[in-house]
């Protein structure tokens, strides 16, 4: 019995997610009986479908350096949806205008969350602005968006411009965005610490993101076969792909061990296996680069030591 294989391509590496065909499965395996699944059962694979569409979303449009944003308010402000949204749309309109001017086109996705204490904060993630002094600009649109003093102003009042309201971390492909597609997507609890309980209104704003209309949507490469199963795939396994000559492992790429994910459904009765390739050059520079940093001083210092020449590198 043949499978079928679904590719996702991006800068990040290649995904790959495959299944048996048909309606039975590997040889040897046999449908589960049929059973209807339970509003706790959808609500979970529900959840995680949306997580894999975020996490492949965010992987084939921002990258590491890109920006990850935490957009806050004061210690006890207390504000209405509509009002934190008004400031967001003013926030991004901003912002769209410095990108501009660098010629380049803000591309952005976003989460409404409501804290423990029932402040309300925004999570951002953004392509990095080509200016040295992208931070200050990213303050600055935050402090404009919601009214506040501008940074010039606030410069010369002897105030920082960076008032700890927007916290910046950087995008990393470690874990390949899985943890951050997780959090932008995360379900909102009902309840707080205070045991006050959130709205209808607002347990639907906050339980959903939204993006820039200018980004790409992941569309898989489907192959289907028809002779082939997926037995020797298993058996390789990530560190098999990794060491022995294989069909399967793409020039240029290693599997990642710590994706490899394979089972049955428990609701279907069918294999499945996932796993993802990462570009091998990017790991070799960086290990090459280290190489060079830790040899520089020695072969500096022992030649000088001989003959008392230039090093052979620096020859003219």
């Amino acid at each position: 019995m043949g499978y079928t294989e679904w590719i996702y391509r991006s800068a990040w590496g290649i995904e790959h997610v495959c299944q048996w065909r048909g309606r039975y499965g590997a040889k040897h395996e046999k449908r589960a009986e049929h059973e209807k699944p339970t509003k706790e059962q959808i609500r979970k694979q529900n959840q995680k479908n949306k997580e894999n569409r975020v996490r492949r979303k965010i992987q084939l449009n921002f990258d590491q350096g890109d920006w990850y944003l935490t957009l806050k308010y004061r210690e006890g402000t207390r504000m209405q949806i509509e009002e934190v949204m008004k400031h967001f749309r003013r926030f991004v309109k901003i912002l769209q205008r410095q990108y501009r001017k660098h010629e380049t086109a803000l591309k952005y996705m976003y989460r409404l969350e409501v804290g423990s204490r029932g402040g309300k904060h925004l999570h951002v993630i953004i392509n990095r602005l080509p200016d040295p002094d992208a931070d200050l600009i990213i303050s600055d649109a935050w402090t404009r968006a919601r009214g506040m003093t501008p940074i010039e102003l606030a410069l010369l009042e002897g105030l920082c411009p960076a008032d700890g309201l927007v916290h910046f971390d950087h995008i990393r492909r470690e874990g390949n965005a899985e943890k951050l597609a997780d959090y932008m997507v995360k379900p909102q609890p009902w309840e707080l610490e205070d045991g006050t309980q959130l709205t209808k209104e607002e347990k639907k704003a906050t339980g959903k993101y939204g993006c820039s209309r200018n980004l790409l949507n992941p569309t898989p490469e489907v192959k289907t076969y028809n002779h082939w199963t997926m037995r020797k795939l298993l058996e390789l396994g990530a560190e098999g792909m990794n060491t022995q000559p294989n069909r399967y492992r793409t020039e240029g790429y290693m599997a990642d061990k710590s994706s490899w994910k394979q089972g049955v459904n428990p609701y279907t009765g069918l294999s499945y296996l996932c796993y993802f390739e990462i570009p091998i050059a990017g790991r070799k520079r960086c290990e090459q680069e280290k190489k060079r940093k830790r040899r520089a001083p020695a072969d500096f210092t022992g030649a000088v030591k001989t003959a008392g020449t230039m090093p052979a590198g620096f020859a003219g």
